[in-house]
């Protein structure tokens, strides 16, 4: 963003932008998005729609990260429901369906990652902002119960949800709700991907 809006109008009219633009990829799709449509549908003035963002890919970059922050607080909801001794596999299992669920819920989602998951600059944001901070959030939290050093289970962690996120996404492509054997494969992948770290060597 040019500037951070620092006054509650200005952080009203900067989400309205942000709504205007995921409406829009929804309904048109990401290659026909434009800055005067995002600003026609948001209700706001092309001159006030720059004073924050210097183009189109920024507010891609920004609806991104919305979406991006919106998943931490699912993570976060769903670490803090979860039991303290639940079995890992258990969990891993509640926050591939909390995903799913959170990919189900937000179309735009959907259909925004197709397009800019082609851009270098979105994979090395998604990679820096949102998936090292999922596999460091879930390392720590399991860290005690794991055979392998915490370093060792972050990078484990990170490889395992990058290639869970692949299959979630075929599973989306699939089925408009998320094709239900993918997913369940997503989980049987994952679980087998990570029981090293957390049974016993025989």
């Amino acid at each position: 963003m040019r500037r951070s809006p620092s006054q509650q109008r200005s952080r009203e009219r900067v989400e309205r932008i942000l709504d205007a633009a995921a409406a829009i990829v929804v309904d048109q799709g990401l290659e026909n998005l434009k800055v005067s449509d995002i600003a026609s549908r948001a209700g706001v003035p092309l001159g006030t729609l720059y004073q924050f963002f210097a183009r189109k890919d920024d507010i891609v970059y920004a609806l991104a990260q919305r979406f991006a922050d919106r998943f931490g607080e699912v993570l976060a909801a769903t670490l803090a429901d979860a039991a303290i001794d639940a079995e890992w596999h258990v969990l891993l299992d509640r926050l591939l369906d909390s995903y799913a669920s959170f990919y189900r819920s937000e179309s735009a989602l959907r259909e925004l990652w197709v397009g800019a998951r082609l851009d270098p600059d979105f994979i090395r944001a998604d990679h820096e902002h949102n998936n090292t901070r999922f596999a460091a959030t879930l390392a720590d939290t399991l860290a005690t119960r794991a055979h392998v050093p915490h370093d060792e289970l972050m990078l484990m962690i990170y490889v395992c949800w990058e290639a869970s996120q692949a299959l979630l996404e075929t599973a989306f492509r699939v089925d408009a709700v998320g094709d239900p054997v993918i997913i369940e494969q997503a989980k049987v992948m994952a679980a087998r991907y990570l029981s090293p770290a957390f049974e016993p060597m025989l």
